[in-house]
């Protein structure tokens, strides 16, 4: 009698749990998910999404086993520290912190609904290491430059970098267009994901299609910003030791004043990192004759950036491809553009766009040009510290993604090889490259030509 007791007290109890905890086959009630880094890479990460405001109690349930949708199961959980409505979403970002460098961690989202998939991330290396990562920016909202940025996405997936370095421009419009960001963020999550569910973190960067308010990487992004204004958005990260920064700038706001003070102090402070990037939205001299040279931005920023020796400077805005070859800043030659040329000391300039929006003709090239080009891309980066063998470097390749023929898009890189966590250095099987101007398929700084 009292094992029939018993049991029938087991079944009771069993029928409470799944009557307040929703069955797995039951899905959350969030989407648009996207993971970024905006503090310290090794050891944190912002897990957001937009949530159903209607379903309450969503937590991230996560840890370094992989238990699938099992949310009981994973050994941390984290609620959202902040919540942003705005756009027509509800936008939670949870923040997850205490994390090992170089570590996989998997993780759901639940809800009083049910439970997302299970996705997963890695973290940044607290030592060198080799990685990769994908830089670019310039998408539009509608028609062939949308299906161009997304075939961009769809490569990020197979190329499984270690995040995203994305230099501006994120929609069609001044960025306050509630289905635009929809669209955007939707399409971000389900093409960029990889087929075993790994999600890319982003490194965003404000551009000028942002400029209707210019808060809004703070409200999509939790993007971080300075002196207590959400619209001077530029921060800086870093990680592998003093291996690699890289410094987010703010070509939509004065380059002088307050944030180059910031950025001379920063660049200071990491002086001795064996690499140090930035990015930023609108180049100094753009490779198009369609846009305007940018001279006072490049006097607030290029003799910093020669003075500590930066290594490659990311930017987009022109929606076309160039390289430069190492150069430093002289302003006193206005026939050659500000620069000159300097393979031992110089900065190799990189970009300009376009993940999906229509290219610009490649029509100013400059004496310091490398190479150049009129086609959608990005730069998948391989960076390498040093070995017994070889200094440490970092190789720049371009993946073009999409041309136009006469009007009609044409779609590049549809078919190349997924990589695997075991082969993320591999050059995928079927990938097309631009052509370098080198015997390479890749741009080598420090610059080696042969």
């Amino acid at each position: 009698m009292k094992k029939l007791k018993a049991v029938a007290l087991f079944a009771i109890l069993i029928t409470a749990f799944y009557a307040f905890h929703p069955s797995p086959d039951n899905k959350a009630a969030s989407d648009k998910y996207r993971l970024v880094w905006n503090s310290d890479p090794v050891t944190k990460i912002t897990i957001a999404w937009d949530q159903n405001d209607s379903v309450a109690n969503p937590v991230v349930y996560y840890g370094e086993k992989d238990h699938g949708r099992n949310y009981g199961k994973y050994e941390s959980r984290q609620t959202a520290q902040r919540i942003v409505k705005k756009y027509n979403m509800n936008s939670h970002f949870a923040e997850l912190s205490g994390l090992k460098g170089n570590t996989s961690y998997y993780f759901v989202i639940k809800d009083d609904r049910g439970v997302s998939e299970r996705y997963w991330f890695k973290t940044a290396p607290d030592t060198p290491q080799p990685f990769t990562f994908v830089e670019g920016g310039d998408t539009k909202s509608f028609d062939e430059p949308l299906e161009a940025g997304r075939n961009s996405n769809r490569i990020v997936a197979k190329l499984r970098p270690l995040f995203v370095y994305y230099n501006g421009d994120f929609t069609t419009g001044d960025g306050t267009d509630p289905a635009n960001w929809a669209k955007w963020l939707t399409d971000w999550h389900e093409q960029t994901t990889t087929s075993d569910g790994r999600m890319i973190p982003l490194v965003p960067i404000h551009g000028n299609h942002e400029n209707g308010d210019r808060a809004n990487l703070n409200y999509i992004f939790n993007s971080p910003y300075q002196l207590n204004d959400s619209s001077r958005i530029y921060y800086s990260l870093s990680f592998g030791g003093n291996f690699f920064h890289m410094i987010q700038l703010n070509s939509e706001i004065e380059e002088g004043g307050a944030q180059r003070d910031w950025l001379a102090a920063n660049l200071e402070l990491h002086k001795n990192y064996t690499f140090k990037i930035a990015g930023y939205h609108k180049p100094f001299f753009p490779h198009t004759k369609s846009k305007a040279d940018n001279w006072h931005q490049y006097r607030q920023w290029a003799y910093l950036f020669s003075q500590y020796k930066l290594s490659v400077s990311f930017d987009a805005d022109s929606h076309m491809h160039k390289i430069t070859y190492p150069v430093t800043p002289d302003s006193s030659k206005v026939e050659i553009f500000g620069f000159v040329r300097d393979d031992k000391n110089g900065t190799m300039f990189a970009g300009e766009g376009s993940w999906g929006a229509a290219p610009r003709a490649n029509d100013k090239d400059r004496p310091w040009t490398l190479v150049s080009g009129q086609c959608n891309q990005i730069h998948w980066i391989h960076v390498l510290p040093k070995t017994a063998g070889e200094e440490a470097h970092i190789k720049i390749y371009t993946v073009p993604t999409a041309t136009y023929v006469k009007d009609s898009l044409i779609l590049h890189n549809t078919s190349i090889e997924a990589l695997t966590e075991k082969n993320l250095l591999k050059e995928p099987e079927n990938i097309e490259f631009f052509k370098t101007n080198t015997p390479k398929p890749y741009v080598r700084y420090p610059f080696i030509s042969e």
